[in-house]
C-alpha cells in the first residue's frame, strides 16, 4: 500500500470529527504539535482533543480509578486497567479513552513495553470509561457509536456536570442499552458508584474508599 502524504496547506481542524484517511491521520498524530492530544479515529473521520483538563476532571478521573480497583480488590476480581491508554486497529480505528478495563481471565495479556494497544493482536478492553466534562456529546454519541461497532461490552460516561453515570451494556448485534448494575463487574452498583462520587467531594478519597470498603464487606 502507498502511503498517502499529508497535505502541507491542510486545515487541521481540533475537538471535532473531520475526514481524513488513516494514512494522514498516522502520520499526524505523530507530529510534535499533536502528540499530548487524545486521538479517535473511526468511519475515516478522526478527532484530536486538545482541550486541556480541569480540576474536576483530573480528581474525578482517579477517583473513578480507586473506586473500581478497590472494588476488584475486594471481590477478587482480576482486573487490569489502563489510563489514557490508545488502542488501535490498523487502518480502520483508533481511540484513546480516559480509562479501559480489561477483566477476569482477559487480565494481564498486554506484554510490557506496549506503546500502543494492537487490537489486531491483543483483545479490546472488557470496559471504557469517559470523563465528560466539555466532551459530553460526543462521549455519549460518536464514542459510544464507535464503541459499540467495535464490541467493548461496557461504556460508561461520568458526567462531571450533573454528578451521574451514564452506563451502556454492548450486545454481540453492536446495539447498547442502559444499565445500571454492571455486567462487567458482577454486582457493581452504580448508584452506590454515583454516592461515592459525591462523597469525594465532601471528604478525601481514603475517606472515600474507606466507606465503600464497608459497603462491599
Amino acid at each position: 500500500m502507498v502511503s498517502q502524504a499529508l497535505q502541507p496547506d491542510r486545515a487541521i481542524v481540533t475537538d471535532d470529527w473531520m475526514p481524513i484517511s488513516w494514512d494522514e491521520f498516522v502520520q499526524l498524530v505523530e507530529q510534535p504539535e499533536y502528540k499530548e492530544c487524545k486521538a479517535y479515529y473511526h468511519n475515516q473521520k478522526m478527532r484530536l482533543e486538545t482541550m486541556p483538563v480541569g480540576s474536576d476532571h483530573a480528581k474525578e478521573h482517579l477517583t473513578l480509578i480507586m473506586v473500581i480497583s478497590l472494588f476488584g480488590i475486594c471481590r477478587n476480581l482480576g482486573l487490569d486497567g489502563r489510563d489514557n491508554c490508545t488502542f488501535r486497529k490498523v487502518g480502520h480505528e483508533e481511540f484513546q479513552p480516559d480509562i479501559a478495563y480489561y477483566a477476569g481471565e482477559r487480565a494481564n495479556q498486554i506484554l510490557q513495553g506496549t506503546r500502543i494497544v494492537d487490537l489486531d493482536r491483543y483483545p479490546l478492553p472488557d470496559l471504557v470509561i469517559e470523563v465528560a466534562d466539555a466532551t459530553l456529546n460526543d462521549d455519549i454519541g460518536e464514542k459510544r457509536l464507535q464503541d459499540e461497532e467495535l464490541g467493548i461490552s461496557e461504556y460508561w460516561v461520568w458526567d462531571v456536570r450533573a454528578r451521574k453515570i451514564i452506563a451502556f451494556a454492548i450486545a454481540t448485534d453492536c446495539s447498547s442499552r442502559r444499565i445500571r448494575v454492571s455486567e462487567v463487574l458482577p454486582g457493581f452498583d452504580l448508584n452506590l458508584l454515583e454516592t461515592a462520587m459525591r462523597r469525594s467531594w465532601q471528604s478525601d478519597q481514603s475517606a472515600v474508599g474507606q466507606w465503600l470498603m464497608e459497603q462491599w464487606r
